[in-house]
This record gives C-alpha cells, structure tokens and sequence, in this order.
C-alpha cells in the first residue's frame, strides 16, 4: 500500500488548506447556532398597532368617533398638518396619514363613497391595516344607521363594544418540526456544504493528483516494482478514503448543532450529502486528469475551484432560494448536480418520510458522478496514449 500511504501523506501536507475551510464554515454556522440557539417558533398571533397622523378638517361627530375608533386599534400621533405627515411619512415615522376633508360627514349620510385621503409609504404593509380598520368601521356604522334608530354616539359605543369581543384561536401545525429553527438551520448547512464539499475535493484531490500523476513521477513510479492496475486502486482508495473521512467529519459537526438528524429525514441528508460528495469527487478526478502537465496546478486548481464551487452553488441555489431564482436560470442549473442536490434538501423541510421522488433527484446526482467519472478516464487513457507516443 505504498501508493495510499503516499496519498494520505499528500493529504496531510496540504491539511492547512483544508483546515482553513474548515474552520470558516464551521465559524459561520457556529454564529447560525447562536442565533437559533433561542426558540423563535411562532406559536401566538399578536395584533400590530400601526403609527399614523389623522388630520381632521371637518371636525363632525362622525370623524370625531372614527378617531376614537382608530385610537384604540393604533398609535395615534399628535401631527396636525399636512407638511409634518409628509416628513414623519418620509422619515418612518409613522405608516399612514389620514385626513378627513370637509364633505365627510354628508357623504357617509348620503351613502356615498367617502373622500377620505389616506397617504402611506409604498414599502409600509401596515398601512393597509389602517385602511381595513376604516373601511370596518364605516360599514359597520353604516349597517346600524340603516337598520336601527340609534344615534352616531350610540352607535359608536355600540362598534367599540362589538370590538372588544375576542376570540381564542387555536391550530395545529401539520409538521409541528417544519416550524423548529433546527430544521431551518439543518437546511442551511447542507445547502452551504455543496460549496465546501467541492471547493475542498477539487482542491485538494486536484493537487494530490496532480503530484502523483505528474508524467515525470508517474514514469519513474512505472519503473517500481508495483502494477499499474495496483497503483490505480490505491489511489482510488485513496481519494475514497479523503472524501468519506470528510463527509464524516461534517456530519459529526451537523450532529453537534442539530438534535434532528437520527431519523428517516436526517439519514436521507446524509445519504443526498455523500452522493454529493462523491460527485465533487469525480469532478476532481477530472479537473486532475486535465492539468496533468501544467506548470503552476495550485493556481489553475484554485481558479478552477472558484469557478466551479462558486458558479454551481450559486445556479444550484445553494446562496439563494431556487424559489427566487429565475426559470431561465433554474433551466440552466438543471444542469448541475447542486441543483439537485439543493432540491432534495428544501424538500426534506416539508416531509415527515423521505419518498420515491426524494431518491430520484439522488439518483440523478449518481448519474453525474458516473459521467464525470466516465470523461476522467477517456482524459486519463488519452493522456497515456500521447505520453507513449
């Protein structure tokens, strides 16, 4: 076993590299976990109380009891004037201005639409709230004034009565750990881990590769009393056993931050992650095949695994959710393996069993290992061919 003592030995003179990725990775989740460390699940609904101005003009008994409607349902500012809500508006300060014009009042009798003014910022949800809260109401107030003799105060008090009646809602989550921040979290690192797992075999594998494959290497190798075919199958144990040894090595850290991996969907990561890396592992293979004879692998590898980690991740949606993702893009991704990969992931969120589509998209991701490997070998045999010549 010569040939794989010497790789491991490879493995560990270039360890400063992998460690460097390592630990960036490990660090960024490392700030995830704390941040998720608190539970964060939304179990309760609380009612928002948006700021607005409320500007009243005509000063009826009608725009007099809407006020005190919306006093109660929002922060109500003590801005007077048109120019100031403008200002508090453009700084934030408040979500909508309401101004009740002179007319108000006869229109709502006449049951006509009402010239109320409502101005609110284009990126402020809440101001939709407030619009809701006078539209409720005004067909309230409506409602009684025609179907009862009650007077507009009677009425008011009636609306705020009707009000204070509350209702307990409760309901069930149909996947009560969809709602746990571990899933998210658990999500997050296996969807990043596609850019660790093919920035460091590319990397590393590459440079391992290329020093053993190296022609001038590689014909004094031939002159030792090993067999070519021996030679081949320790350095394919080789590369198995760094890729695996790193695999483990990240799961043993997932484990350390989730407390959801030891069922059906925290295996099937496992299994979608190490089909990935044993993809990342034929591209490797093939980038090595391919820069067998240049001068300088260390910066053409680093090149090809900036190119490669960065460009598949980012088209997979691994960074960004394939979700916000364009179609022309997701089109080409397809592609890719990490799209693949990364689909298996974010559909793991929403099941309680991994299923027959799950080990499909996997089994896709082993079609592009077998082809890269496949390509790797024609490379590798044109290589020797030409060698020999």
């Amino acid at each position: 076993m010569t040939v794989y003592k010497l790789y491991l030995k490879l493995i560990r003179r270039n360890s400063k590299s992998i460690l460097l990725y390592l630990f960036i990775f490990v660090g960024i989740f490392f700030m995830f976990a704390i941040i998720n460390s608190s539970e964060k699940t939304t179990n309760s609904f609380k009612e928002v109380k948006p700021a607005i101005a409320y500007i009243d003009e005509e000063q009826s008994q009608l725009s007099l009891n809407l006020k005190d409607y919306l006093s109660t349902i929002t922060v109500m500012s003590d801005i007077d004037s048109a120019e100031n809500a403008k200002d508090a508006l453009f700084f934030g300060d408040i979500a909508a201005c309401i101004t009740i014009p002179q007319g108000f009042s006869e229109q709502f009798n006449s049951q006509q639409s009402t010239n109320i003014q409502i101005e609110q910022r284009e990126d402020e949800s809440n101001a939709m709230l407030v619009q809701q809260y006078i539209n409720s109401y005004l067909q309230s107030a409506a409602t009684y004034q025609k179907n009862t003799t009650l007077s507009l105060d009677e009425i008011h008090a009636q609306i705020l009565a009707d009000q204070s009646v509350k209702t307990e809602i409760s309901f069930a989550l149909a996947n009560p750990e969809k709602a746990n921040d571990d899933v998210i979290l658990r999500q997050l690192f296996f969807n990043y881990l596609s850019f660790i797992s093919l920035s460091v075999t590319i990397l590393i594998v590459g440079i391992v590769m290329h020093s053993i494959n190296n022609s001038e290497i590689r014909k004094r190798n031939l002159a030792a009393p090993i067999k070519s075919a021996s030679m081949n199958i320790q350095m394919f144990l080789g590369n198995l056993t760094f890729s695996i040894g790193l695999w483990l090595l990240f799961m043993i850290i997932i484990s350390i931050f989730s407390n959801n991996m030891l069922n059906s969907v925290g295996f099937t990561y496992m299994l979608n992650s190490l089909v990935f890396f044993l993809v990342a592992l034929s591209i490797a293979f093939l980038a090595a095949n391919l820069i067998v004879n240049v001068s300088h692998p260390t910066e053409l590898l680093s090149a090809i695994t900036n190119i490669l980690g960065l460009g598949m991740t980012f088209l997979g949606g691994a960074f960004v959710p394939q979700k916000l993702i364009s179609d022309t893009v997701l089109a080409i991704s397809r592609f890719t393996p990490t799209y693949w990969y990364v689909l298996v992931n974010d559909k793991l969120v929403d099941l309680n069993e991994p299923t027959l589509e799950i080990f499909q998209y996997i089994g896709i991701q082993s079609l592009f290992a077998i082809a890269c490997f496949i390509l790797s070998m024609v490379v590798y045999k044109n290589k020797r061919v030409q060698e020999s010549i």
